[in-house]
């Protein structure tokens, strides 16, 4: 029987009878969920939909994930269903009908940044954001995977993003916060709690939604959400944002979402999920709307992105599809993609420390062109190249960095795939492969013999 603190229970905002129930949900196993890649056509084991996420499914049982190379190809994410209710956001509020530009302020691992990727106008700009260095490989990796090239990863502290004054549509603060939603999945965090940290993470969320509403545009919206049940990270946060930064609560539809509930007071309005209402973890969200704004749209003086020349341009483009919708640019020595329509935003980003853009399409060494693990995971690949098609051990031995592979194909690069869908490129020499596949990304476990 899981121990709850009871500082804790006496602030959950339950009757004693849903108290109750509550603990008792969080003795019960809790359940798995994927997100589905709309743009990588795969058969995966059907569950039951996420009523809320057209992509979301739950899984009868948790599978060993590293051990499926769908999952390496990005064919699906591995994220907490009530997490995935931001799409109702998305598409309640017609975010997805034309370009906007979004900032997601704390984006690592990635899994609310890719879903805003397939669910965002294709000529959106994502800026996933994580300003702690250690947390970002697992974003990029995962940006990576999803194989789309509308998304500039940055690690800066978001009070730097007020230089930017007016200039997101919309910013998504998956704050960090006390993380009680958790508590199902992670005895640690249960130890950890305590309402001295809660009191210090609500005054953290503050800082950095104070922090951030000066990128924000007028009548531009805020999605601020946390993994907690309290009020001081939700509702009273709100209060203060509403009260103090002048914005409005947005009232959204959940009649077909049984046990979401909704919560007004004053002028606050939040949703939440908790394990004892619906199949997930706890999760609460309010989304606000900025009223009058003082700050003036002056941006960041842009850098000069290092642009490529006619004949590198040229051959990039026979690696991707719709090459004339593209931006090719240097950085070091590799050639990567953006959206053309989105380029004057990438010299303007430059002043906020990123760290991955676009696409890389190949390293230029000479006259080789060695082509990229992210063109191989891009949905943008022109898949007009030598290319392997592999088992599920083949697949996972490459995965975990082996260097055998029989082909009959001659020597040079090859695509490997595994149910058609796209895993890596290999170098084909001798009986031998040299591994083109990152290394900080080998599967590290040990494989079923």
């Amino acid at each position: 029987m899981l121990e709850l603190p009871a500082d804790f229970l006496s602030m959950l905002p339950l009757s004693e009878e849903e108290k109750e129930k509550f603990v008792l949900s969080l003795n019960e196993p809790s359940v798995s969920s994927i997100r589905k890649n709309p743009l990588k056509k795969v058969t995966l084991p059907e569950g039951n939909p996420v009523a809320w996420s057209r992509y979301g499914y739950y899984l009868p049982q948790r599978p060993v994930f590293t051990l499926d190379p769908l999952f390496h190809s990005g064919a699906y994410y591995v994220q907490e269903a009530s997490s995935m209710f931001i799409e109702q956001v998305i598409m309640q509020l017609s975010l997805d009908e034309k370009p906007i530009r979004i900032l997601d302020a704390c984006a690592s691992p990635g899994g609310k940044t890719t879903h805003l990727l397939s669910l965002l106008h294709r000529e959106s700009l994502i800026v996933a954001n994580e300003s702690i260095r250690s947390r970002q490989q697992a974003l990029i990796h995962n940006v990576c995977k999803w194989g789309y090239n509308n998304v500039v990863v940055t690690q800066t502290d978001v009070s730097r993003f007020a230089s930017l004054a007016g200039y997101f549509d919309v910013i998504l603060c998956d704050a960090p916060c006390s993380g009680e939603g958790l508590f199902r999945k992670d005895t640690q965090a249960v130890k950890l709690w305590s309402k001295e940290n809660v009191m210090h993470c609500a005054l953290r969320q503050q800082r950095i939604v104070n922090d951030l509403w000066p990128a924000l545009k007028q009548e531009g919206l805020f999605i601020y959400s946390t993994c907690t049940y309290n009020e001081e990270e939700n509702e009273k946060n709100i209060s203060h944002f509403v009260n103090e930064l002048d914005a409005d609560c947005i009232k959204l539809n959940i009649e077909n979402f049984n046990g979401v509930k909704e919560h007004i007071q004053d002028k606050v309005i939040t949703y939440r999920f908790s394990p004892h209402k619906i199949q997930g973890e706890g999760f609460t969200l309010s989304v606000l709307r900025k009223n009058n704004s003082e700050e003036k749209s002056l941006y960041n003086k842009s850098s000069k992105v290092e642009e490529v020349n006619a004949n590198i341009r040229k051959q990039a483009g026979n690696y991707i599809l719709n090459a004339d919708e593209s931006y090719f640019f240097m950085h070091q020595q590799s050639v990567r993609f953006f959206p053309l329509s989105l380029k004057r935003d990438l010299a303007l980003l430059t002043g906020m420390n990123i760290t991955h853009a676009g696409t890389a399409i190949a390293t230029i060494k000479g006259n080789d062109w060695i082509p990229s693990v992210e063109l191989a995971l891009s949905t943008a690949l022109n898949t007009d190249v030598n290319t392997e098609a592999v088992d599920k051990e083949t697949a996972l031995r490459l995965l975990k960095g082996d260097t055998q592979l029989e082909t009959a194909h001659p020597e040079g690069y090859i695509l490997v795939t595994y149910q058609q869908l796209p895993l890596m490129f290999v170098k084909k020499t001798g009986r031998r492969i040299n591994h083109l596949y990152p290394r900080e990304w080998y599967i590290r476990m040990k494989l079923e013999q």
